[in-house]
């Protein structure tokens, strides 16, 4: 069992501990207003919610599910902490970063400092799918990940296996410049074939 603080509240943040709750992980919730996110605790069997920087305090894994503004601000905060800690950084840019030069999980690192163990994963995936990792033919869905150290690497895609999808290492964290451009082309993909937010990046042999 690991003890992963997932900072945010929001539908990937709930998705992500929900299914590593299932797995056998234990959660905790780090949101602004702990007290106004009682139902996740409901939702959420032997999860907790309170304080980012407490749930930090207590976690050797941090997964950072904010909107993309208010990542690189919450690591320079919390970098002391987070350069102790694996993270997986989740945000998508979009426009905040359009011509893609440098990935949202670099400037992550950048935030966190020298000793930044940082993971980029579960940028293309939708909040739809993430309780579901096969579709509706039984095909198993792909996570694509990315980052500069193998055993971070390692552990990530454990998690990401502990969900039931099937890992895909993507190389070094640089490549995650690339990922954060797939997720508005899959997007862009899903609206146009009616993909109802249930579309994923498989590769195939």
């Amino acid at each position: 069992m690991t003890t992963i603080a997932i900072i945010g509240t929001g539908r990937m943040a709930r998705g992500l501990g929900t299914g590593w709750a299932r797995a056998g992980h234990r959660i905790i919730f780090g949101s602004r207003v702990p007290d106004e996110k009682i139902d996740l605790i409901a939702a959420i069997p032997h999860a907790r919610v309170t304080t980012r920087t407490d749930a930090l305090n207590d976690a050797a894994i941090a997964v950072i599910t904010l909107p993309y503004p208010e990542v690189a601000p919450f690591c320079r905060a919390h970098a002391d902490v987070l350069r102790e800690r694996l993270v997986i950084d989740i945000s998508n840019p979009f426009d905040h970063l359009p011509d893609n030069r440098v990935a949202g999980a670099e400037i992550t690192r950048d935030a966190i400092g020298s000793g930044a163990r940082v993971v980029a994963a579960f940028k293309t995936t939708f909040a739809a799918t993430l309780l579901e990792p096969l579709n509706t033919d039984g095909v198993q869905r792909d996570v694509l990940f990315a980052g500069d150290d193998e055993d971070d690497k390692r552990i990530v895609a454990g998690l990401i296996a502990d969900l039931g999808f099937r890992p895909v290492d993507c190389g070094v964290l640089h490549n995650a410049r690339i990922l954060d451009g797939m997720v508005p082309l899959i997007i862009e993909l899903d609206r146009r074939y009616g993909g109802t937010w249930q579309t994923s990046w498989k590769l195939l042999p």
